[in-house]
């Protein structure tokens, strides 16, 4: 072999060489995800590094007590691209259209809704866009301090998720309040979030997570506790409670919503088995910001559930109380971050 073979081989291995030995040809999802991060380095912002911006990434996201080498060699366990993405989520869209044209325009379904689902969607529907607003800010918050483009991906999309969510609460609100203006849908949700007992763990937690300015902690108590928690509250729980009360549609939009759930509980999982493959310290970091949030986590299971079965007293908060708990459980386990794990 000659110099000249060897030195084209070589020029030809550098090709992909900024993802470094990676041994293959990197696929669609890594060269369009791959070192997009443009602050970090030992000056994370091209400006002074004692500008507010730099000051506050180096406190909040480089000199947390979470260590990780290289997290750009994270990957997305459903390698979601923005084209991906879109396409995904254009035809969840369309299923959501259909559904709502099919019952509200064609069916007549919101007006033939019993009281006590009325009551029911009043308390634990609409207010909801508060709590998922509150995710929406939470997430672009882990977006914008990820130390990687691969988890700043991730929770790019989780944001366009909650946003999407919103949208159809918001959308659900006004029809609602449209053919049951004396339910006062669209003008009481702000006093139920602010005043009604059951409501307020949900919001003292959720307000929490907005001045938490950790990246670990952040991401620790919104993925791990906070959101997954409500998620199976408010949209897998909530869709069987809205089919016992003869509601299909905001069951089946629930739902659909719920594989958004699903899809950021993934990749959430896999950031922190990444974290402690890397470094098995971070595992007793991670547990700890946890058990910080044991406690909330507990008191948002208690009033949600209460809060779900109000109106139905048919069915039992019990049992809907350990299977939630089951389902965190086994959430934490599949991370590593229990000591049974």
């Amino acid at each position: 072999m000659t110099d000249q073979s060897i030195g084209r081989r070589e020029r030809r291995r550098k090709t992909w060489s900024a993802f470094g030995n990676l041994g293959r040809k990197p696929n669609d999802y890594e060269v369009v995800t791959h070192n997009m991060n443009h602050t970090t380095g030992a000056v994370p912002l091209e400006m002074g590094p004692d500008v507010h911006g730099n000051l506050w990434l180096t406190q909040y996201r480089d000199k947390i007590d979470l260590k990780v080498s290289n997290w750009d060699e994270f990957r997305d366990p459903d390698q979601m691209t923005y084209t991906k993405y879109m396409q995904a989520q254009d035809e969840q869209e369309t299923y959501i259209d259909s559904l709502l044209q099919q019952y509200t325009e064609v069916r007549g379904s919101d007006g033939k809704l019993s009281h006590e689902a009325l009551l029911f969607l009043k308390l634990c529907l609409t207010p909801t866009r508060y709590l998922v607003h509150g995710h929406q800010m939470i997430s672009a918050y882990l977006q914008q301090l990820a130390n990687s483009s691969y988890v700043a991906t991730c929770a790019a999309f989780q944001t366009a998720d909650q946003l999407r969510r919103v949208q159809r609460i918001a959308y659900r609100t006004k029809q609602l309040d449209i053919t049951h203006p004396t339910y006062g849908f669209g003008s009481t949700e702000r006093h139920s979030w602010e005043t009604d007992p059951l409501w307020q763990p949900l919001r003292n937690a959720v307000e929490t997570l907005l001045v938490t300015f950790e990246w670990d902690q952040a991401f620790i108590a919104n993925n791990f506790v906070v959101k997954p928690i409500c998620d199976e509250i408010f949209l897998k729980h909530f869709s069987r409670v809205a089919e016992q009360l003869s509601d299909p549609l905001d069951s089946l939009i629930a739902e659909n919503l719920y594989r958004d759930a699903e899809r950021a509980r993934r990749w959430s999982v896999a950031a922190c088995k990444h974290a402690i493959a890397n470094d098995q310290a971070n595992r007793a970091v991670l547990m700890k910001i946890l058990a910080n949030w044991q406690n909330a986590g507990e008191e948002i299971i208690e009033a949600g559930v209460r809060m779900i079965t109000r109106e139905t007293p048919q069915i039992g908060s019990g049992a809907i109380e350990a299977e939630i708990r089951n389902f965190w459980k086994t959430m934490q386990t599949s991370a590593g971050l229990r000591h049974d794990a």
